[in-house]
């Protein structure tokens, strides 16, 4: 019998903030809620019909926006001019925040093979922008189309992981555009883009067609990606190990040296169920070892599919799905 586990309420954003829209919000290496908020009235427009129109659609107008960092009662407040994008991604890089837009213009995402648009003519969307601590632009990239997270560590990394619809294009020597696919993983070391590194070159032992669960901690890395689950363990220099893996379709991880945790939902009677699949990992092997289902504080079971889930070492935030201003916190109980 699967035990019950109330997860903890970690932060809300304040009440002051109701009318407004958040585009984003995370929590980040540090346990602050960090927040993208937009007026949606502002000059008079609504600004997320145009935002959630997609890729595919006419750019969309030039608006401002505020990031609200939330520690504990500490606030901060970082003001944003003239941003362009659809910035559903967010995170703490240094004093000041990182944003991504998940999806970008249909013109950065030629299909394979098509070489026919030289690489000089083809502006690639930066869609990775970061902003210093009073709102300056300190730094952009192009990071592909299709991202699923954006998770920045402690010493400036910035990590993203890719869904299985993700392509990434790179100019060749004779100046023509090369498409990758399955890009899975892919860090940073700086917001200006250079270097890079992609995590889908494992040869055949891992496929990258999406990275389901990912664990930024404070100084290794773990993935899960579908199609085969194995867990992939990176440090600093690259691939540590890759570990068979029993436990399948789950799209959340918490670590906490052998003790594993593995978030897992489904539907029982039209009811949203959040899980928890415990293992411990050790000798090269994953044992699942138990199961938790995880209800809200208070025992009030989950409303919507489990979002954000990011796993930070031992722990995992979530929230319910449409509602990204409250997070709630799993940390595994050694």
């Amino acid at each position: 019998m699967a035990d019950s586990r109330n997860l903890a309420l970690h932060a809300t954003l304040p009440e002051r903030y109701a009318r407004v829209d958040v585009l984003a919000s995370t929590i980040d290496h540090r346990g602050r809620l960090l927040a993208l908020l937009v007026d949606p009235a502002q000059d008079g427009a609504a600004i997320l019909p145009w935002c959630r129109r997609g890729p595919w659609e006419p750019p969309i107008p030039l608006f401002d926006a505020t990031v609200v960092i939330c520690d504990g009662d500490d606030e901060h407040q970082i003001p944003l001019h003239g941003l362009d994008q659809w910035f559903s991604k967010i995170d703490a890089l240094g004093d000041g925040v990182i944003l991504g837009a998940a999806r970008i213009p249909a013109a950065n995402t030629q299909q394979p093979h098509d070489r026919s648009a030289p690489a000089h003519e083809t502006n690639l969307t930066r869609n990775i922008v970061a902003f210093d601590g009073d709102g300056t632009r300190a730094g952009a990239f192009y990071a592909g189309d299709g991202i699923g997270q954006l998770l920045t560590d402690p010493g400036g990394k910035i990590w993203i992981s890719y869904f299985d619809e993700a392509t990434y294009r790179c100019a060749m020597p004779d100046g023509t555009w090369s498409v990758s696919f399955m890009v899975g993983l892919a860090r940073w070391n700086d917001p200006d883009g250079t270097p890079w590194f992609a995590y889908n070159d494992t040869g055949n032992v891992v496929e990258w067609c999406d990275c389901y669960a990912l664990n930024v901690g404070q100084a290794l890395v773990h993935a899960c990606p579908y199609t085969k689950f194995l867990l992939v363990e990176v440090d600093a220099s690259g691939v540590r190990s890759i570990t068979p893996n029993p436990i399948t379709g789950c799209s959340g991880l918490a670590v906490s040296d052998s003790a594993l945790a593995f978030l897992d939902q489904y539907r029982r009677n039209d009811t949203p169920v959040w899980t928890i699949r415990k293992a411990r990992g050790q000798d090269g092997v994953v044992t699942e070892t138990g199961t938790e289902i995880l209800a809200l504080p208070g025992g009030r079971p989950p409303a919507g599919w489990a979002r954000g889930k990011i796993g930070r070492d031992a722990n995992l935030w979530l929230h319910e799905d449409g509602n990204p201003r409250q997070w709630y916190r799993y940390e595994i109980d050694c």
